[in-house]
């Protein structure tokens, strides 16, 4: 009898610190802590690039991308189509205000197949791995213009 309520006292400490750590686990499950799904937070806002980091080097703020790229933006819908906005700077005059092409999610929501035209003379059409997909962020790792690279998505 002397053993049964230390016991009693250990087994319940023990399922209280087990039950918070996997409360924590499956609210950090790569969502940034949030409580949405994956598509409703990719969804709820436009997004346009941030960075694109190749080789360590964060090309998107060089020369390297024209400036008239820089200000688009995307919005993924629900219906798995993907608008890309060319915002006031555009690089001919003649580039429509919109289009549309598609996305996907793929392999238990950890990617996306994308085909995206993301400046007026590059289209990612690849297979990308989320690296992070959170309230404020979306980070993939794509190939870019045939290169590897960490594409970072803010919302403007």
């Amino acid at each position: 009898m002397k053993l049964l309520k230390p016991i009693i006292l250990f087994s319940a400490v023990a399922v209280f610190i087990f039950s918070c750590k996997k409360t924590e686990e499956d609210n950090n499950n790569n969502n940034g802590g949030s409580s949405k799904t994956k598509l409703e937070l990719l969804t709820q806002k436009n997004w346009k690039v941030s960075s694109l980091v190749s080789s360590g080097t964060d090309i998107w703020g060089t020369f390297l991308v024209e400036a008239c790229n820089k200000d688009n933006q995307y919005r993924f819908r629900t219906d798995d189509s993907l608008s890309l906005y060319d915002m006031s700077s555009k690089c001919s005059p003649s580039d429509p205000d919109s289009s549309v092409s598609i996305y996907k999610f793929y392999n238990n929501n950890t990617q996306l197949i994308l085909n995206v035209k993301l400046t007026s003379t590059n289209t990612l059409n690849d297979t990308a791995d989320i690296v992070e997909l959170s309230e404020t962020l979306l980070k993939i790792n794509a190939e870019y213009s045939s290169v590897p690279a960490t594409i970072s998505f803010i919302h403007p």
